[in-house]
């Protein structure tokens, strides 16, 4: 029998309109593993610093200087059902501990992790600060409390040296590489056009999201919770190609 608090999870998802395709779809992605979390949390927090500072100046007093932005932070609570009680946010893919293992070895990879949260604009490269995970009742559910920190990726240099400087000069073209996870609301054709946009023109967009559309409808679709990565000469799913330019 679901304990106590797990019921009162569903009345109140219920009375909100959190539960079942409604509710806020929350996916994280790594390595080649994908977790789909099937109760969204209550609630979730979103921290973003911005490394101002202070300085006294003589005859002035104190002055606020304007820093730059620091990495965001994202975390959240909610648990792993061990049953189906109906009223997931989406429907448990693993039991409690395989979900628990694929997070900790997207965790250990040494790669980037990707957060994305339907409805918000939360999506995001990250890094998994820590994740803690319990039993608390004789039902087999696990409960969990996970934070995240913003990966930002930095442009290579050249070595090349500016005629003008002296100095050597940032890469001017974006990363070869992005991923993104398809989430709920999103059919094929928006998830083609989202991966058509991370790597070339305007121009060239519309050509080859069309191209990209048939070769996923071709393929059989994309489900919630699938990783799709863009690089510079063509598409893969779950890294596998699936469209080359």
């Amino acid at each position: 029998m679901a304990s106590f608090l797990n019921f009162l999870s569903g009345v109140v998802g219920a009375l909100l309109g959190t539960d079942g395709e409604s509710g806020a779809t929350l996916v994280l992605s790594g390595s080649g593993n994908s977790v789909t979390f099937p109760v969204a949390p209550a609630s979730f927090d979103v921290e973003c610093g911005y490394n101002n500072s202070v300085i006294n100046v003589n005859s002035l007093g104190d002055i606020n200087m304007i820093g730059k932005r620091g990495l965001k932070t994202l975390s959240f609570s909610s648990f792993f059902p061990a049953q189906v009680y109906g009223w997931e946010t989406n429907y448990p893919s693993d039991d409690p501990y395989s979900a628990c293992q694929k997070i900790d070895d997207m965790a250990q990879s040494g790669t980037p992790c990707s957060i994305s949260i339907s409805g918000t604009t939360v999506n995001m490269s990250c890094t998994i600060e820590n994740f803690k995970y319990r039993e608390q009742d004789s039902t087999g559910d696990v409960y969990f409390s996970i934070s995240l920190k913003e990966y930002r990726y930095i442009m290579p240099e050249t070595n090349m040296t500016s005629d003008i400087t002296g100095l050597k000069s940032r890469v001017s073209e974006t990363l070869s590489s992005n991923s993104f996870v398809a989430t709920a609301g999103n059919d094929t054709m928006d998830t083609a056009a989202k991966a058509v946009q991370k790597t070339m023109s305007i121009a060239k967009q519309a050509r080859n999201r069309i191209n990209l559309y048939k070769a996923l409808a071709k393929s059989g679709g994309i489900d919630v919770g699938t990783v799709i990565r863009t690089v510079k000469d063509g598409i893969k799913v779950n890294d596998k190609d699936v469209m080359r330019w």
